[in-house]
């Protein structure tokens, strides 16, 4: 399966990344600029990419941006934040049609790398800052999706247990920042860390379609032009253990059902031997609904609305989380610990290991039929330093051992238990 992608090292810290394919009716262009998840910066992060994305001095209004999208048989245009680790990426995406299905039509690509550039480098501007009102609207918004975290309650709780769990450390940053920022910036000194993001963030961009890749290693330092000099990729703190006890915490409010979330420290990377491994131990104890979680806490037992466990793999974390009945939660979170017990000590079936393995090797077939999936593992391997094409990583999933499964699992150490539920005296 041809599914590598070939690196140009465009400047130091610039890398464009190609994956010439005829799969898809598409070219997709991804922009990563990796900046420290920092507390200084977490919310200008989080907020440049909203206010660039509202048009720039070539398009001056959203309005003239879509119509120029649209002018490229309907290019898709997206810009936002992420976190890997104590890396907080600013992202930009650009799909445009591949022009050699539309006859009479060509650049279209290059037209698409245009107004990344124009977006990215070339941002409206008013005196010496931003233009102010798309700066206190995009404010504005952002207040309201931070604030809008407490209406998710599943995501709300584990964004908590991270922020208690890694009390004093960077990821315990929200990856949209913090309200309390937003007073503070304005349009000048967003504009001042605009220009910090493009002279220091390292930059990955990655472009999957039917394209020539040395015509493109020449075409995108032009198109998206950036300014040379020193790009130290940022580092993540990984513990591998707890550094104390099991911490417990418990948060009130006014809620209609109860979530427990169990953080752990995991202390396995991208970087390590039990990567895989581990994914397949995460797989069994909460990452489907066959898996042991769902089965026991929810299917037999019938404690939880949801129950499921997750890993990250940057940071070395992972959590167990279910959503319960208020009276149920101190059941649900003893039967969750005793079902991550035994798969320390190998308790998982034949039927289990292999129906997990199978689920995780469809799922990176699948991925080879997505863009962004394909990109999203090759940031993946910017962070690891490992480049494993679909086949071998499908290779090592398959490989997994239960021995493997259980020695993983051990490095699932308990560090914070979190509960979200009703206030005392609650009806």
């Amino acid at each position: 399966m041809a599914d590598r992608f070939t690196r140009f090292p465009l400047h130091e810290g610039v890398n464009l990344y190609v994956q010439p394919t005829k799969k898809f009716k598409t070219t997709a262009v991804y922009v990563y600029f990796h900046m420290p998840l920092e507390p200084v910066t977490v919310t200008y992060n989080a907020l440049l990419p909203m206010v660039l994305a509202r048009g720039s001095a070539d398009f001056p209004t959203t309005a003239a941006l879509s119509r120029h999208l649209d002018e490229l048989y309907g290019a898709s245009f997206s810009a936002d934040v992420a976190r890997r680790g104590e890396v907080q990426s600013i992202v930009f995406r650009l799909e445009v049609a591949d022009d050699q299905h539309i006859p009479g039509e060509s650049g279209l690509l290059l037209r698409g790398l245009d107004v990344l550039g124009s977006v990215i480098t070339r941002p409206l501007l008013a005196g010496e800052g931003f233009k102010p009102e798309y700066v206190e609207q995009e404010r504005t918004n952002l207040r309201q999706m931070i604030e809008g975290l407490i209406n998710d309650k599943r995501r709300y709780a584990l964004v908590r247990c991270t922020a208690e769990m890694c009390a004093g450390e960077l990821f315990a940053l929200y990856r949209l920042g913090r309200v309390e920022d937003l007073d503070g910036v304005t349009p000048e000194n967003l504009l001042a860390h605009h220009r910090r993001v493009l002279a220091e963030a390292p930059v990955d961009i990655f472009v999957l379609g039917d394209v020539d890749p040395e015509r493109l290693a020449e075409e995108v330092p032009r198109r998206i032009p950036l300014p040379a000099g020193r790009r130290r990729f940022p580092d993540t703190l990984v513990k591998r253990r707890p550094e104390g006890p099991l911490r417990e915490v418990v948060e009130r409010m006014d809620v209609s059902q109860g979530v427990v979330v169990i953080g752990f420290r995991t202390g396995i990377t991208l970087r390590d031997d039990l990567y895989f491994p581990m994914l397949v131990a995460n797989g069994v104890l909460g990452g489907f609904s066959h898996s042991k979680l769902f089965q026991e806490v929810r299917e037999k037992r019938s404690l939880a609305y949801f129950a499921y466990s997750a890993v990250e793999t940057v940071k070395g974390v992972g959590y167990m989380y279910a959503g319960v009945e208020f009276a149920d939660a101190e059941q649900c979170r003893a039967i969750m610990l005793e079902q991550l017990r035994a798969l320390q000590e190998g308790q998982l079936s034949e039927a289990e290991l292999e129906m997990t393995k199978a689920t995780l090797v469809n799922d990176m077939l699948s991925a080879a039929d997505s863009p962004a999936a394909m990109a999203e593992l090759a940031v993946d391997q910017v962070f690891s330093g490992r480049d494993l094409s679909i086949d071998e990583r499908v290779a090592r999933f398959r490989q997994v051992t239960r021995e493997q499964v259980a020695e993983a699992a051990r490095h699932f150490t308990p560090d914070t238990v979190y509960l979200l539920t009703r206030p005392e005296g609650g009806a």
